[in-house]
Order: C-alpha cells, then structure tokens, then sequence
C-alpha cells in the first residue's frame, strides 16, 4: 500500500529566502561601514605617511629635509626666544641668520629685537682687539677677531708650544691630562713645520686644527667627534717624543719642537687630524668662526661637516639658524627613522585595506544587484 504524499503547501520552499535576503542585505552594508571607517581614517593616516614619505626621499639632501622640517621648528615664540639668546651672547653672526630665516618663513620679529640685533654690530668693534689677545694667549675664540689671535698664535708655533707644555707636563708626571688637547697641539706643531716646507700652503688646514682645538677647550665639539680624535691621539701618544718636545720647548727651541712633536702621534693620527682640519677649514669659509663651532657641535665626523657645507649652500645666512632649531636633525633623520618606517607601513596598510574593501564592496553590491540563482 502507497503511501500518500500532501503536497506542499504553496510557498513553503520558499520560506528561508527572507532570511538569505537579510543576509545579502547585511554584506554590503558592513563593507560600507568598513570603506566608511577607512574614509575616516584616511585624513589622520595619509598626510603624516605623505610627510614621511618626503623625509625618506630628502634623506641625503640637507638642504631638502631642513626645509621639511623646518615648519614644524620655526614658530614665532621660539625665534624670538632665539634672537634674545643670541644677543645676549653677543653673537651677531646668529641673531642676524634667525632674521633672516624669519623673513624667509614669515614669522614676524619685534622691532625691538630688529633693534637690538642692529645695536651688535655699533659696539663691536672694542671687543674685537680684546677678543684677539684673548684669543692669541689664551687659545679661546668667541669671534673671528679671536679666532684669528688664536690661529696667529698657532701659525708661529706659541699657541701649541703652550698647550703642548702644559698637558704634556702633566703626562710626564702621570697626572691627569686632556688626550685631545695633546694630540691636537702635537699635531698643530707638525703642521706649523709642514707650513714653513709649503710656504702657506697648508695655513687652512693649521687653521681648521686650531678650531678644532678651540672647539675641544671651550667644549663645543660633539661627544661623538671628540670620542673619535681621542681614539685617534690619545692611544697614539709617544711618552718619550713628549717628553723630547718638552725638552726643546723647555730650551725655547722651535725648532726641536717641530721634529719631536712630529713623533708624537702616529702617521694614521695625524692624517686623520688633517681631513678633519680640511674639512673644518673650507666650512669656515662658509660659516665664519661661530657657524663652524656651531656646526662642530653637531657634527659626528666628516662626512657630517660635509653635509653642513651642502646645506650652507642652500640655506645661506639662514644656515646658523638652522642648525640652531634643528640640531642634527637638519642634517640626517636621525633616530626619528623608526618612526618614519611605521608611519610609512601605516600609510600602506592603509592603501592595502581601502583596495580590499573596494573589491568587496563591488563583489556585495553586484550580488545584491544581481542574485545568484540556483536550481
């Protein structure tokens, strides 16, 4: 006997097609949620990942990544902060570079401090003789007239002689003395005989030695650059040709001076001493005295003096100013890079995810346009 089948009721297959329906509906809204969202997030992600972007491209411009970061540095309150700080330092040279990185900005300057800068240059000229027999006796240089008793002094062989016999007499005694100014004195004297041989031609590259030494005694060469000459002298230090250069200096012997300063360091030192003199030397010309020390207290070496240079070129007068604000940071990235990679992977992330849920959005649309039958 057969069983009898009741037909299904009609429409009672189709029941569940509501619930598809709902299911369909609700895809494409969450993709638009999610491509909302990422429009949301879009403004907040984008330009820092484009700023980024720019910095890594102006890595090896100095001038190029100075000029991004720039803005963010050269606020009014801080220039003007600046300005103060340098005339009351008495450094014209810098005060005069952060007006004219004002101009350039847009920031504007009191004309009191436009005219306190200007009162600098009508009383300078009683410091500039004290600031040279400063310099020519004590070996400090603020200035360029102190900067140039300094060099003179060196240039006929008293300013080394002095530093030589004072921390030279220290190590004798074994008592504690400055590597670097030892070195650098030692290398100084090599140089004044190599300046006679060469009939001047090697007076810049004395003069830049003698910044660098200027730098070291008034401490305004960088950690980094100072660790490295000292591991360039103060390891390479001959006790005995010291004490030689004593001697003669003892006698009043320049001469006897020269031959034994010359070995003192070791070649490998003293030609270090020379590019970084070199180097020193043709930033000087740029810079002047102050801009150079300025400079060296940022730099880490030569290539870092090299980069000031290249952006001296593009920024001018600006250039102290610059280094003034940025630091560093005008010159590399710095230990800003890791955060440039992960605004950068952001920025990617993001374009990967607006790609995705672009695809997904036009697949859901196209289905709840389109439905899919089946048999």
């Amino acid at each position: 006997m057969r069983a009898l089948t009741v037909p299904d009721a009609p429409g009672a297959a189709a029941a569940p097609a509501p619930r598809r329906g709902r299911f369909r509906a609700a895809g494409p809204l969450a993709v638009a949620a999610l491509a909302a969202g990422l429009v949301a997030a879009g403004p907040a992600v984008l330009p820092p990942a484009v700023a980024l972007w720019r910095l890594r491209a102006a890595a090896d411009d100095p001038g190029a990544l100075a000029a991004l970061r720039l803005p963010a540095a050269a606020d009014p309150a801080r220039i003007g902060a600046e300005i103060d700080a340098a005339v009351a330092a008495g450094d014209e040279e810098l005060a005069r570079s952060f007006l004219a990185l004002a101009a350039e900005q847009g920031v504007p300057v009191a004309p009191e401090r436009q005219e306190r800068v200007a009162a600098l240059a009508r009383g300078g000229a009683g410091r500039a003789l004290a600031d040279a027999a400063s310099g020519f006796a004590t070996g400090e240089a603020a200035g360029l007239p102190g900067m140039a008793g300094a060099v003179a002094g060196d240039l006929i062989g008293y300013g080394d002689l002095r530093d030589l016999w004072r921390e030279g007499g220290r190590l004798a005694r074994d008592e504690p003395y400055d590597a670097l100014l030892l070195g650098l004195s030692a290398a100084g004297l090599a140089l004044t005989g190599a300046t006679v041989l060469s009939l001047g031609a090697s007076v810049p590259v004395h003069a830049g030695a003698t910044t660098l030494k200027v730098a070291a005694r008034t401490g305004r060469l960088s950690k980094p650059l100072a660790a490295t000459l000292v591991r360039s002298t103060g390891g390479l230090v001959s006790r005995d040709a010291v004490k030689l250069a004593l001697a003669a200096a003892g006698r009043l012997d320049l001469a006897g001076a020269r031959q034994a300063a010359r070995g003192v360091l070791r070649p490998g030192a003293l030609r270090e001493i020379r590019v970084l003199g070199g180097e020193t030397a043709a930033l000087r010309a740029r810079l002047g005295t102050r801009g150079t020390l300025q400079a060296l207290s940022v730099a880490e070496g030569a290539d870092d003096l090299r980069r000031v240079a290249r952006l001296s070129e593009r920024m001018g007068p600006r250039t102290r100013a610059v280094l003034a604000l940025l630091g560093r940071g005008a010159l590399v990235l710095g230990s800003g890079f890791l955060a440039l990679l992960q605004g950068l992977w952001l920025g990617l992330a993001w374009c990967l995810a607006v790609a995705l849920t672009c695809r997904r959005l036009g697949w859901a649309i196209g289905r709840l346009i389109w439905p899919c039958r089946t048999a």
